[in-house]
């Protein structure tokens, strides 16, 4: 049986076809269909206000004496927390809660990088649960050492 040359042609047209739309469909598939590329560069956003609350110093709660030395620096959210906090009251209030916290701390825990960084949310933490929110933001943004050093 002979095929002619119009059914060769035929086939000829078809696999064609058959390959220009496999091909369309992986293109397709690669370029519009692909996820959005992901930026890997992150903006940091520029420092806020800073309120320096000083040095503390405080005995750690453990068997032994241990020491506990650093140095606070408050980031504020904005200006305008810099302005709610301009009455002396409020710094006092804060320090008052940086000695609270300090006491409850072991040395095993504020030796390392780790418990640091608990010690400074948890600062952070109580400081936001006491001071008022300015324009629904809270007021503390982060909880900065100058200093550290427990022995």
């Amino acid at each position: 049986m002979a095929l002619g040359k119009k059914s060769i042609i035929m086939i000829a047209v078809a696999v064609v076809i058959l390959l220009v739309g496999v091909g369309g469909g992986i293109y397709a598939g690669l370029t519009l269909l692909a996820p959005a590329p992901v930026e890997t560069e992150t903006r940091i956003p520029d420092p806020g206000p800073m309120i320096e609350l000083g040095q503390f110093t405080s005995t750690l709660a453990d068997a032994q004496v241990r020491v506990l030395k650093l140095k606070v620096t408050v980031e504020l959210a904005g200006p305008r927390v810099m302005e709610r906090l301009a009455d002396p009251g409020w710094l006092i209030m804060l320090k008052d809660e940086v000695i609270k916290t300090l006491k409850d701390q072991r040395y095993d825990t504020v030796r390392y990088a780790e418990g640091m960084e608990r010690l400074k949310q948890d600062m952070r933490d109580r400081f936001n649960a006491i001071l008022p929110r300015v324009e629904g933001d809270l007021a503390v943004r982060r909880v900065l050492f100058d200093e550290y050093m427990a022995q």
